[in-house]
């Protein structure tokens, strides 16, 4: 696999993977924070309360949606027999997903944000995205070893 455009589709998918995560954490904190002007009344006496049933849904839809995205990352596999372009779409597809779901975890500490207004939230919000963005970043040997799975 030393191939230049292996090599050159390795880079594209590691540019996508390093883009995912700064254009999630936006969305997210876009609808979030837009969304937490909503979630608790201007008129009620205690805002961190009525918040809650909209943190609940968000709860529980925010693990709905994990355990789909979990569901159909699984069933991403690899095929030896296949041709190397079809393999590497399918772990990009694989690492899309895969980024997704560990970007919703910057959510809660979003939510939090929202009702408490401590900027220590928000940094703690781009700490663990940066974090993630670092460590999951795909590679070569990651490629090879999804590959062999």
């Amino acid at each position: 696999m030393a191939d230049p455009s292996y090599d050159e589709a390795i880079r594209r998918i590691r540019r996508l993977h390093w883009l995912h995560y700064p254009i999630q954490a936006a969305v997210m904190a876009t609808l979030v924070l837009v969304g937490g002007r909503r979630t608790a009344g201007s008129g009620a006496v205690n805002p961190a309360l009525a918040t809650w049933p909209a943190l609940l849904l968000l709860g529980s839809l925010l693990l709905l949606v994990g355990v789909l995205v979990y569901l159909v990352s699984s069933q991403i596999k690899p095929n030896l027999r296949r041709p190397e372009a079809e393999n590497l779409r399918l772990y990009k597809g694989r690492i899309f997903l895969r980024n997704s779901l560990l970007g919703l975890a910057g959510l809660p500490p979003l939510v939090t944000y929202t009702v408490t207004k401590s900027p220590f939230d928000l940094v703690f919000f781009g700490c663990l995205l940066l974090t993630l963005c670092a460590v999951m970043a795909p590679s070569p040997k990651t490629y090879q070893r999804w590959l062999i799975s």
